[in-house]
């Protein structure tokens, strides 16, 4: 098996901002990107923005053939801010269509006025009856953004995305059985709570195999994530190879260290000749070790030796 070069397709997952706050949503796969791409310029083309655009299109040339100094200044003006404006707005719109429906619930754009037309909510779907809608969204997600993306079949993530909006799609027509069988159940007419049962143990049944849905997607990101650690690994490894290739070799460092072994002979004898020059008078730890002051016995443990081999040289010499 090898590395495909693309890194595969991306996460069809978006955190939107609605009226009722941030969501998850999940992207409907039918959508290709062209059409994605012809809502984008949609929303970027609203009437308003072009009109605002042509009035500023209007002033200026109105300013070009003006032939009052201050009022063609101003017309100039006034047109580039409005197509500046226009064009801004536009940019914005687009940028954001997916992810801002904060429209209010009177004026909704394209993407919301038909539920699961262009995407899916999970709080619309937890609504119907079941938590697992946000674990499944998060898992294609996780999914779509692993690092093992990379390794894995580009047609098997956008397999995992079909699956999942399919299991989205068959939870989402059980809310009116939902609704039903919560009605019946309030019935205090006995027939009418037989037929609750009956409602609630249809959508039981479906339940059941969303679940299995649920369990084999998670399997999917338990592989993943065993993969993620093996290439973690992987690059760890590789790491410490990188950082231990240019540490020192052995020879080296002992070289340097029996360079530094002959430093404190060669200082002692220039110590001691100077202090026979100057007449300076003996060292403390040229004494006898009873004499010696407080804290030199730290001196002797640490670097007696080599004073003591020096001061051995220096006799013979």
């Amino acid at each position: 098996m090898t590395q495909h070069v693309s890194t595969g397709p991306a996460s069809p997952v978006r955190v939107a901002l609605f009226p009722d706050g941030p969501d998850l949503l999940l992207l409907n796969p039918d959508i290709s990107e062209s059409r994605w791409r012809g809502e984008r310029v949609r929303a970027g083309l609203r009437p308003r923005i072009v009109l605002a655009g042509l009035t500023g299109v209007v002033l200026a040339v109105l300013s070009a053939s003006s032939t009052t100094g201050f009022a063609a200044v101003f017309a100039l003006g006034a047109g580039t801010l409005a197509v500046g404006a226009s064009a801004f707005a536009g940019w914005r719109n687009a940028t954001r269509v997916l992810t801002d429906h904060r429209h209010g619930p009177g004026s909704p754009c394209r993407l919301d006025r038909v539920r699961g037309e262009f995407f899916l909510r999970s709080r619309d779907l937890a609504e119907a009856g079941t938590a697992a809608a946000r674990t499944l969204i998060a898992g294609v997600d996780e999914l779509h953004r692993s690092p093992a993306r990379a390794w894995i079949d580009p047609a098997l993530l956008r397999e995992v995305h079909r699956v999942v909006w399919e299991t989205f799609c068959c939870l989402d027509r059980t809310r009116p059985a939902r609704s039903l069988a919560d009605d019946l159940a309030a019935d205090p007419d006995s027939e009418a709570g037989e037929l609750a049962a009956a409602a609630r143990q249809a959508v039981d049944v479906i339940d059941d195999s969303l679940g299995e849905v649920v369990r084999h997607v998670d399997a999917c990101l338990v592989l993943t994530r065993a993969w993620e650690a093996k290439l973690r690994q992987r690059e760890l490894a590789a790491l410490t190879d990188r950082t231990l290739a240019v540490l020192p070799g052995h020879a080296q460092t002992r070289r340097v260290a029996e360079a530094a072994e002959a430093l404190p002979r060669a200082i002692f004898a220039h110590i001691t000749a100077a202090r026979d020059v100057t007449g300076a008078g003996a060292f403390p730890w040229e004494q006898p070790p009873s004499s010696w002051p407080q804290g030199r016995h730290a001196l002797l443990h640490h670097g007696g030796t080599s004073l003591r081999g020096a001061r051995s040289d220096e006799g013979l010499s």
